[in-house]
């Protein structure tokens, strides 16, 4: 009940069927509009004033209508077939009533890797980024079959091409260091301009707000300090960003379905006494607003999300990592495409209601059989839809439903929903409405201003390049990867007293190799600020992870030293342990007493 979503309830008593349990979500599309008619295959159904229309139907649509700066190029024929054939593998299902799957090749499988060679080398060159020569042929490919390329190289041409040419170069530079330490007289230096904010740490969602609106419309690079800390720099800034994505996730702002729930260890800090987060295994979603909720409400709950909205894009355009869980079917909405929404993405949004959805859906699916069965007619199909049962045993009357959405029964899904039962006979009907209020029409307000927010930020068709499953990683960065000794050596500059072959460094990746994922964020936290490595791991960490000797002046015991470090480079500094239990009971302590605060050691 309440904001917390929950399974399809009773409109009163115990449920007479069994349980709901298992069983694929999808099985009824909501462009069904009945069971009785015949529409064409790629025709949307319209529903009162609203289109739904299917992923595969959406996909071809804009196959066909693709269009090239050069109309006789030869190879746009096998570019739009390309672009059909990764279309059907992504939504074969769509060919069929009552199915449900997964892709039949995997994205990388459409990867070309002599595209790809190309393209690389084209961004490479400091002509073309310098002069914001990028290839025309290069942005067009990506916008229109993103798939021939990997994520990494559509990731590079977006920071290279979406914004200024300062930025360009400096994420150039960062790519590629020689050229930043180049001698020659032709090496140009980004020179962009820094907003610095210095912000308490109470009250951080207000103060967010009014930094993001500030630099709203301009390029200016955002640098965070906090209020009677000696800390500045990247360190502060992402953390940050990591702390106001957070405070994003309080379940007192009212604006995500889930459970509320205590912050994980890895989370809490300066301020959380007390305070509950929502937590979603699928990832964030926003909670369904009905019609008749109070003006007051909408309009707090929508300015936070408009502040979202900012906040996301100030980090992209900023090259700054967020630490945030949002769901694949928000990122649809983010990219424009909710016209697609079908029941198989409930699994998206809410596990509980999916499976619920999903018998319900069975049911709905075998009235359809009966309907097209050309032996059963009058008498004899009304009697073979009424003896339908649910898979636990119980017929769709048994369960008491009535036209409000689950999880919320203040939302009707129709005028006077409340009184008005949910029957086999207006199962389809009530399938539809749950899917519109749950994807779509008890969210639209609230994705409508968070893309009015990130707009304000820059244009948010820049990300038309990407896939609703790959922005997690270009918000969020890396998440949940195990460490093991060989790439913590690989992608680690030990300095300063430490080489690869010190007993200090050895110590340190073999405790860093038996962390969890909880203990790798606390440790990223501590020594970057933010508690996500960028896509790649220690591999695209920028500047490297390096581990330094921290000096003890003799007789003293380095032994009875915490370790500390620089986040604005990456740097820590480690005394030389006595043995590995030693440096893990110091590390730990370190991390869980140095968090939330910027000071000199």
């Amino acid at each position: 009940g309440g904001g917390s979503g929950g399974s399809l309830k009773k409109r009163s008593g115990p449920a007479k069927a069994a349980s709901f349990s298992g069983s694929n979500v999808g099985s009824v599309k909501i462009t069904r509009s009945s069971s009785k008619e015949k529409v064409p295959f790629g025709e949307p159904i319209k529903e009162k004033d609203k289109v739904y229309i299917s992923p595969l139907h959406r996909a071809l649509k804009e196959c066909a209508s693709m269009e090239f700066k050069d109309a006789e190029d030869p190879s746009l024929p096998v570019i739009r077939l390309m672009n059909v054939l990764f279309q059907l593998n992504c939504h074969w299902a769509d060919l069929y009533e009552g199915v449900a799957g997964n892709p039949l090749a995997a994205h990388n499988e459409f990867v070309n890797n002599k595209l790809t060679a190309k393209a690389v080398r084209q961004l490479q060159d400091p002509f073309n980024v310098m002069t914001g020569s990028v290839p025309q042929w290069l942005k067009a490919l990506v916008k229109t079959c993103p798939f021939l390329f990997p994520f990494e190289c559509r990731q590079t041409l977006f920071y290279l091409s979406t914004f200024d040419r300062d930025r360009a170069i400096s994420r150039l530079q960062k790519q590629q260091p020689d050229l930043a330490t180049d001698d020659s007289s032709q090496t140009v230096s980004p020179r962009l301009d820094k907003k610095k904010r210095v912000v308490q740490r109470e009250n951080l969602l207000e103060q967010a707000d009014k930094i993001l609106s500030d630099l709203a419309g301009g390029k200016a690079l955002l640098e965070v300090s906090f209020e009677d800390e000696v800390g500045t720099g990247l360190g502060p800034t992402l953390e940050f960003y990591a702390l106001v994505s957070k405070e994003f996730q309080r379940a007192d702002l009212k604006m995500w379905r889930g459970e509320p729930c205590p912050p994980l260890p890895s989370t809490q800090g300066f301020s959380g006494g007390g305070m509950q987060y929502v937590h979603s295994t699928v990832g964030l979603f926003p909670a369904p607003l009905g019609s008749s909720t109070e003006f007051r409400v909408v309009e707090e709950v929508c300015n936070r999300f408009r502040t979202l909205g900012k906040l996301i894009a100030k980090s992209l355009m900023d090259s700054r990592i967020l630490d945030i869980s949002l769901s694949e079917a928000f990122y649809k909405w983010m990219l424009h495409m909710e016209d697609t929404f079908t029941a198989q993405d409930l699994q998206h949004v809410d596990t509980v209601v999916a499976r619920s959805f999903a018998q319900l859906a069975a049911v709905a699916v075998k009235k359809h059989a009966l309907e097209s069965d050309p032996l059963l007619s009058g008498k004899a199909l009304a009697i073979g839809i009424e003896s339908l049962t649910l898979e636990g045993g119980g017929s769709v009357e048994d369960l008491d439903l009535d036209f409000t959405l689950p999880g919320y029964p203040e939302i009707e899904l129709k005028i006077g929903g409340k009184e008005i039962a949910v029957t086999v006979h207006n199962l389809d009907e009530y399938l539809k409405l749950v899917v519109d209020w749950t994807m779509v029409r008890g969210v639209a307000r609230q994705m409508e201003a968070f893309r009015e927010g990130f707009n304000a930020i820059f244009l948010i068709n820049s990300l038309c390049g990407f896939y609703p499953s790959e922005m997690d990683a270009l918000l969020c960065g890396a998440n949940n990867q195990k460490w093991d000794n060989k790439e913590l050596m690989e992608y680690s500059r030990p300095n300063h007293g430490y080489s690869h072959d010190s007993r200090a460094v050895q110590f340190l990746f073999d405790v860093l190799s038996t962390y969890n994922s909880t203990e790798q964020r606390q440790f990223i936290e501590f020594v970057t600020g933010s508690p996500r490595l960028p896509v790649g791991g220690f591999k695209a960490l920028n500047p490297p992870l390096t581990i330094v000797c921290k000096s003890v002046d003799p007789p003293q015991n380095p032994d009875n030293f915490l370790p500390s470090v620089m986040t604005c480079v990456n740097y820590l500094k480690l005394p030389d342990y006595s043995s590995v239990d030693v440096m893990r009971k110091k590390l730990s302590v370190a991390i869980q007493e140095g968090r939330h605060s910027f000071h000199l050691s």
